[in-house]
Order: structure tokens, then C-alpha cells, then sequence
């Protein structure tokens, strides 16, 4: 087996070295197979569960570059200027192959001043009626998105009550068995001219990212719908048909070169170059919070600038403006729910139809790889909450792969650190939560969500300091009202930042309990209360209220009374009967006769000194001792 397994994993790190995606698969997948769990040997079974999450890595990537692969094989082939009618049905059977859930692609046309839709090229569909089927403008589901200009789908296609219905369309559907279905609008120069759809023959809901993968190739059919349309014109000088055909290279070669940056995770300024060079004029990058992240000149932005990004955004697609030292060209950056920022374009001259579809193409690849950014950060938050899960969980010294993780991604953990558990309102936790994990990130720590509830473990030998800057940021920079509680500073390899961070969460827990307001606080402050928070004295808390409180207990339990309940409120109003007896809802005799029964358990010194004030402790810790819900609270 030890000669299997060096064998093999020669050729997986050779499959690495190379980046053979397929030779990484099959050097797996021996590997896992060498690794079936037949032995107890906790090491082996490590590394058979590497080795699995290796092979669903090597899935997922290969799934990203076959889509990837995909759309760039498409934008050549546009920029081959290949038969149109070729591109679409090329444009559906690529769609169909890298959404392996669809069991149908097809794309639907506009016929021109007829009102009517037709389907122009098809995969995976069982009813040749299907090809004959003509959709008027208004009804099924290309109405609805030629109304609102974004993708529609839904789980029941015949079922549903969010369009109009055309009863052959409903008919062919269902002899087809098609159910659930998913469509995006192809808009050129504006105006919708066709959708391209995905099905399946089951009810199913459809991801972001099938959405946005079909959304990629519906934007490819425009440009095939567009380049046709151009050619159509053919009949134009043969200057017009010059100029035509260098704009429409132009913005094919930009389509190619942007693509090829999708494929290869460039940066999002790395875009500026190839639309600098196909786009003349001053281009500006403008991230979702209308900063600018790069520029080819002026970086400065008026308020009409940022009034016709608002322009572009209610439009869906570019807008043009003159200025008075020519115009200015503008496309927002989105996707459907989302708002990324924006592409700002200053130049002596007016864009062409074509210019203008090239910037909003331009447009929509900045914003996948915007998404591709986000994905990336989502990926590394993950793996950063998944070890302060282990940190905060771990009891013992950290292993060596553990040290290993954290040192590559700069979270010091030689210093002594404090463990910082962070209370806000539930609505706010999502924003608070991510404004932590970027906190500690830049002092090289480490911040997330734990168990529901915000935490940050920091390197600090100052809990108060460090609580306090958690609270300014929180407060002050995001306006987030927080209760912050810093731990005592513990060594942060030896497994004690998990006690120290129940110490943080209950103190938190308790003071949230007792109404305090927002503020930064340690658990040093509130050592009165350490029996409550520190991990391993509960035994103390037990012992303490079951010396106190235990034969009341045990009398309201035998006798069905509420001895207890009537000392606390006794007690909460100043030793005031009548006050007392409101609270309760009760008659006043009631309470002097429980007040009297209190004496005969108690004896008659309960109300003097010091057995009154160990009552009112033993009431107050008996409200939060461990195991009550305010330690389970959001």
C-alpha cells in the first residue's frame, strides 16, 4: 500500500506542476480509493479526507474553466465573424453543456415589425413542434421579460400567474415535459430582440450562478444578433461598410481581450488598457461606493457625473451626455441585484450604436470579475471563519498545521491575544460581522461570526485599548451599536483563548442582560461577576445558590408557592408590601403571609444583615447563572 501511495502521489504533484485539471482528477481519485477506510489509523484517514476535498476542488475548477472556455470559444468565434445563425445554435449548445442541470436550451428571436417570436436554435428538446411554435409579443414568459428587461424563470411553467399565457406555448411545453424554466433577455441597442432560455423537466429553483453564466452567453447572442443586423446593411458605400467593419473588429477584439483577463483572474484595472485602446478619451473606474479605483487622466468626478451613473443605472445600459469640452459616455456596473460601480468615459466625439453596445459589454465583464473577486474574498473569509471556529473551539495547543495556517495568512498568534465576543442588534450582525473580519485582518487577527454571535481574537497585551478601537470602529465609522467585551490576554497557541472567549461572550451576555447600554468593556471590570462567566467555577455558583436559595426552592416545589418570586420583588421595591403586592397581582395580606412563610424556612434574621444582602446576590445570580437562555441569546 506505502508503494501505491508514493506512486500515485508522485503523479498527482506532477499533475499539480503541470496544471493537468484531468491527470489532478484521476491522481485523486487512485489516491482516495488507495485511502478506503480500513484502517483506524487516524493520519490515513486525514489524508483520504484531503484527498476528497482535493477531487471536489478539482470539480468545481474544472466546471469554472469549462464555462470560461466556453465564452471565450464564442467570442472568437464572433470575432471570425462566423455564420450568425452557426453562433446562436453554437451559442445554445455551449449554454446547455456548462449548465448541466438544464435538460434544454433554446433561443427565441424577435421577427421584426411582426410582433411575433420564434425559436431560432434549440438542444435537448423531444417535441419537433417546438421549432414551429410562434410567441406573440405580451404573452408567456418573453412578454414579462421584454417588459422588465431582466431574467425571469420559475418552478412551474404552466402554473405560473406571474405572466400572461399562450395556450400553444403551454401545450408544446408540457408534451415536451418541460416544468421549470429560466430565461434571459438578449437587448441590442436597447431593445429587447429575443431570449435565450434554459428548462428543465422537473420543478427546481435555478442558482446566481446559472443565472449569471446563461446571462454571459444571452450577451454573446446579442452581439451575434447585433453583428447579423450589421452585416445586413451590406448594401451601404463601401466607406460605411469600412467603418462598420473596424468598429465591430474593434469591439470583438475588446471582447476577446476582456475575456481572456476573465479567463486568466486578472484585476479589475486591468480592464482599462484594452477599452482605453478600442474607447478613446479620459476612462475613469468607478468602484460601489463611487470611488475611483483607476484612471487614464483626471480622476476628479462632478455631480452631473455621478447624476448620469444614476441615469445609466434606472436605464440598464449606457448613457451619453455632451459637456462642454465634448461628451461623456457612462455605463453602470451591475448586476441584477447588485450595484458594482462604474465605467466613466470623457471624449471629443459621440459613440456609434456599436461603441456604445461595446461599453456596456465592457461593463458587464468588470462585473464578473467583480463577482470573481467576491468569490474569492467569500472563499478566504471561509477559510478564516472556519479557524476561528477551530480557535475558539480548541482546548488544547494548536497543531502544527494550525500555527502553519495562520502564519500564511498573517494572524499573529506568537503574542499574547485577547478574545473579544461583540453584541448588536440582530439586523446589523451580517454588516458587523464583515467589518470585523477586514478589522482583524489588517492587526493581524482574526474576525467572523462563531456559534451566532461576532467575534474577534486579536493580538493585544491591552484588552481595554483593544476593545475600545473595536467599538470606534463599530460605532463611530459604521454607526453599528455594539456592546464590545474584551477578554483577559491569553496565549494564543495553547488552546486558552476558548476559555477566554466564554469568559468574553457571557460577560457579554450579562450585561446585555442587565439592559447596559453599547459600550467597550473586559471582563477585568466585572471580576465581581467572574463566577458567572469563568469557565470551570460553575461548581461555585451551584454551591453558593443552593446554600442560599436551595430550601425556598425545595418549599415552592413541595408546596406549589412562590416564595422566591415574592422576596425578589419584596426586595426590588424597597421592602415596600404594598408596592410589592401590585407587582404580584396579589392582596397585600398575601404577601405578609408568604413574607411570614419566607421566616419559617429562613428564620426570622432573614431580612437583617448579612443574610438580606446574600438573598439579593443569590436572587441576582440566580437570573444569570450558566445554562440560562442569555447565554444561548443572538
Amino acid at each position: 500500500m506505502a508503494e501505491g501511495l508514493g506512486s500515485t502521489a508522485q503523479r498527482l504533484l506532477e499533475a499539480v506542476g503541470e496544471s493537468d485539471l484531468e491527470a489532478v482528477d484521476r491522481a485523486v481519485m487512485e489516491l482516495i480509493e488507495l485511502l478506503r477506510p480500513t484502517s483506524s489509523d487516524e493520519v490515513l484517514a486525514g489524508i483520504r479526507n484531503a484527498a476528497l476535498r482535493a477531487h471536489e476542488a478539482t470539480s468545481y475548477h474544472r466546471r469554472r474553466v469549462g464555462e470560461l472556455t466556453a465564452l471565450h470559444q464564442i467570442a472568437v468565434d464572433l470575432a471570425s465573424v462566423r455564420n450568425p445563425d452557426e453562433t446562436l445554435q453554437a451559442i445554445v449548445r455551449a449554454a446547455q453543456a456548462v449548465i448541466p442541470s438544464a435538460d434544454a436550451t433554446y433561443l427565441l428571436l424577435s421577427e421584426p415589425g411582426t410582433g411575433w417570436n420564434y425559436v431560432k436554435a434549440s438542444v435537448g428538446l423531444h417535441n419537433p413542434d417546438f421549432m414551429h411554435v410562434r410567441v406573440r409579443d405580451g404573452y408567456g414568459m418573453v412578454g414579462r421579460i421584454y417588459e422588465t428587461r431582466a431574467p425571469l424563470w420559475t418552478r412551474n411553467y404552466t402554473e405560473s400567474s406571474s405572466f400572461d399565457h399562450d395556450s400553444v406555448v403551454d401545450r408544446t411545453l408540457a408534451e415536451d415535459g418541460l416544468r421549470s424554466v429560466l430565461g434571459i433577455p438578449m437587448i441590442v441597442r436597447g431593445v429587447p430582440q429575443g431570449v435565450l432560455y434554459a428548462a428543465n423537466r422537473v420543478e427546481r429553483s435555478f442558482t446566481a450562478d446559472e443565472v449569471s453564466v446563461l446571462q454571459q452567453f444571452a450577451d454573446l447572442a446579442s452581439i451575434a444578433i447585433e453583428n447579423a443586423e450589421s452585416f445586413a446593411g451590406l448594401q451601404r458605400t463601401a466607406h460605411d461598410i469600412g467603418e462598420d467593419m473596424t468598429a465591430l473588429e474593434r469591439a470583438a477584439q475588446l471582447h476577446a481581450d476582456l475575456t481572456k483577463l476573465v479567463v486568466e483572474g486578472a484585476q479589475i484595472t486591468d480592464v482599462l488598457a484594452p477599452i482605453s485602446a478600442v474607447l478613446p478619451g479620459h476612462l475613469k473606474l468607478l468602484d460601489a461606493s463611487d470611488r475611483v479605483l483607476a484612471a487614464n487622466g483626471e480622476s476628479t468626478m462632478s455631480e452631473e457625473a455621478f447624476a448620469q451613473i444614476r441615469q445609466s443605472q434606472r436605464a440598464g445600459g449606457a448613457v451619453s451626455q455632451p459637456t462642454p469640452d465634448g461628451f461623456r459616455h457612462v455605463v453602470a456596473v451591475a448586476t441584477r441585484n447588485a450595484y458594482h460601480g462604474a465605467l466613466v468615459i470623457e471624449s471629443d466625439q459621440p459613440l456609434s450604436d456599436l461603441d456604445r453596445r461595446t461599453l456596456e459589454r465592457a461593463g458587464h465583464v468588470v462585473a464578473l470579475l467583480t463577482l470573481q473577486q467576491q468569490a474569492l474574498v467569500e472563499a478566504e473569509n471561509q477559510v478564516r471563519g472556519e479557524f476561528l471556529h477551530e480557535l475558539l473551539e480548541t482546548r488544547h495547543e494548536l497543531s502544527d498545521a494550525s500555527r502553519l495556517r495562520a502564519h500564511s495568512r498573517g494572524i499573529d498568534l506568537a503574542r499574547r491575544v485577547v478574545a473579544i465576543a461583540i453584541s448588536v442588534p440582530t439586523q446589523r450582525q451580517l454588516g458587523a460581522r464583515r467589518a470585523m473580519a477586514d478589522f482583524a485582518r489588517l492587526h493581524k487577527g482574526v474576525g467572523g461570526e462563531h456559534n451566532g454571535i461576532v467575534a474577534v481574537v486579536l493580538p493585544s497585551d491591552d484588552p481595554h485599548e483593544t476593545a475600545t478601537s473595536v467599538h470606534a470602529r463599530l460605532t463611530r465609522e459604521l454607526r453599528i451599536p455594539a456592546l464590545v467585551c474584551a477578554s483577559r490576554p491569553v496565549d494564543g497557541t495553547t488552546g486558552a483563548v476558548s476559555d477566554a472567549f466564554v469568559e468574553a461572550r457571557r460577560c457579554a451576555a450579562l450585561l446585555r442582560g442587565l439592559g447596559t447600554e453599547p459600550k467597550a468593556v473586559t471582563t477585568h471590570e466585572l471580576a465581581l461577576f467572574s463566577v458567572l462567566f469563568t469557565p470551570g467555577r460553575e461548581h461555585e455558583l451551584t454551591s453558593f445558590l443552593d446554600h442560599a436559595l436551595g430550601r425556598l426552592e425545595a418549599y415552592d416545589r413541595d408546596h406549589n408557592t412562590q416564595l422566591i418570586d415574592t422576596i425578589s420583588a419584596y426586595f426590588d421595591h424597597n421592602l415596600n408590601v404594598a408596592k410589592t403586592a401590585r407587582s404580584l397581582f396579589v392582596h397585600a395580606n398575601t404577601v405578609v403571609k408568604r413574607l411570614e412563610r419566607v421566616a419559617d424556612v429562613l428564620g426570622d434574621d432573614w431580612q437583617a444583615e448579612p443574610s438580606a444582602t446574600r438573598l439579593r446576590v443569590a436572587l441576582l445570580l440566580r437570573n444569570y447563572a450558566d445554562g440560562s437562555p442569555i447565554w444561548d441569546a443572538d
